[in-house]
């Protein structure tokens, strides 16, 4: 892990120090420190109080450790690809089939979202079922996205906000504005090519829908920290009868599968 001053990280002042220095320019090295003083130092705290500590939001926090502590171990397998890449797969249980395409053919994240939703046989057309929920990864902050052994700067702010329009087109089932005609959500010499879309569309397998479901379920429990449940309260009335109610009737449902 590249950092622009090296600390030794005994203490707990010393390890936020390195978290505060990387804040401008290395979302892996924020997602390392927070899961190091998560098993080192926390006694009961939590991301929130370490957001509070080095200046994110405790969901900013969150996503960076849970990236490294799923992808920390592999992300230098694949050197090409940004962070975002891994955080779009945190939930994917075939996330390193999906990492290693993109890998493989230089892919950015939409056209890696795309190709997965593509072996699954999902229709282009309409928004993926966690980003018509609102459950899609998204990364607003200015952090770098470089590999994590990448010193040097490889994605300026035009770029980021052109792949971001092409995220939106996507799920919108529509096209980026500054794409011409032959555009396709990933490109047509990328390998593994998906399979052709027939007229007939073909319903998801109930595998399928287990996945996509665990996937939501996951990212419903990881939105739910300490800030969202001290929120909860302060909602109007119909708003927190409707989602426990939703949620009683889902855990009905689960009841009944045995």
């Amino acid at each position: 892990m590249a950092s622009a001053v090296v600390v030794a990280e005994d203490t707990e002042s010393a390890l936020i120090a390195r978290a505060q220095m990387a804040l401008s320019h290395c979302n892996w090295e924020v997602g390392e420190c927070a899961a190091q003083w998560t098993k080192r130092f926390a006694r009961g705290r939590t991301d929130a109080d370490f957001g509070a500590l080095v200046g994110l939001s405790p969901d900013q926090v969150y996503q960076r450790r849970r990236v490294w502590e799923t992808f920390g171990d592999v992300c230098g397998n694949y050197p090409i690809l940004k962070w975002s890449h891994f955080y779009a797969a945190i939930n994917w249980d075939d996330a390193a089939e999906c990492l290693q395409w993109a890998q493989d053919v230089q892919a950015g994240v939409a056209e890696m979202r795309a190709w997965r939703r593509a072996q699954h046989g999902e229709d282009l057309s309409e928004a993926a079922s966690d980003e018509s929920m609102g459950f899609g990864p998204v990364e607003l902050t200015v952090t770098s996205e470089a590999a994590p052994f990448d010193v040097s700067p490889t994605r300026d702010s035009e770029s980021m906000v052109g792949e971001g329009m092409q995220t939106a087109a996507l799920a919108a089932g529509g096209t980026p504005s500054n794409s011409n005609s032959n555009y396709a959500p990933f490109r047509e010499d990328a390998a593994t090519p998906p399979p052709r879309e027939t007229s007939e569309r073909q319903e998801p397998t109930t595998e399928q829908l287990i996945k996509r479901m665990t996937s939501a379920i996951e990212r419903c429990h990881g939105a739910m920290n300490d800030h969202f449940m001290k929120q909860f309260e302060n909602l109007p009335e119909k708003i927190r009868k409707r989602f426990l109610k939703s949620v009683e009737q889902l855990a009905e449902k689960v009841a009944e599968l045995g």
